[in-house]
């Protein structure tokens, strides 16, 4: 049997570390990963010309990155390479724009994965991971946001089942640096 598979079936709550597979390990980010995963995140996301608008709140986040997700309704999940414990990955669930958890619509936000490591499905794991995290919070719907030019994840943003969202028609979304956001309706488990 697909360990990675166990492991998507049977993500408990308070899970500490979960092995994915014989090489990669999924756990909750702990305070001595928040410099490697803030660099990382500085590395893939900032480099988009359309990232003001679309990661100011990431931004915001970056100088207390590991307090931000020890609130009510957060969690932060880092994936890591099973032998060496190497940083590679990570990806974060919060409620949506400051809702209160209760409301059930949570948003994913810092969703990277280190240039090295692109194309191994490491990405298609983390978004199924924070799925299931955010169903086991109670959460019921989805959201996250991605610059125009973040064309692969777009797709892989729908190939895991979320939907864009239709921008308003008007002058200003006209620009192509308007970010592009994305909706996944119910989360069931079964992605």
């Amino acid at each position: 049997m697909d360990t990675s598979q166990t492991a998507l079936e049977s993500l408990p709550l308070d899970f500490s570390a979960i092995e994915l597979t014989h090489s990669f390990r999924l756990e909750h980010l702990h305070p001595r990963d928040e410099e490697p995963v803030v660099d990382m995140i500085k590395r893939t996301l900032m480099k988009f010309s359309d990232e003001g608008q679309v990661l100011a709140s990431t931004v915001r986040r970056l100088p207390r990155f590991h307090e931000s997700y020890q609130r009510h309704g957060a969690s932060y999940l880092v994936i890591k390479d099973g032998a060496a414990r190497s940083l590679l990955g990570g990806v974060g669930i919060l409620p949506f724009a400051g809702l209160d958890p209760s409301e059930g619509i949570a948003e994913i936000r810092e969703l990277v994965v280190d240039t090295p490591f692109r194309g191994l499905g490491l990405g298609r794991k983390l978004i199924e991971m924070a799925i299931r995290k955010a169903a086991a919070m109670g959460y019921k719907r989805i959201y996250l946001e991605a610059t125009s030019q973040m064309k692969h994840a777009q797709a892989l943003f729908q190939r895991s089942g979320f939907r864009p969202i239709d921008s308003p028609k008007d002058s200003k979304t006209q620009n192509s640096d308007f970010p592009c956001y994305f909706v996944l309706e119910s989360l069931a488990l079964d992605v």
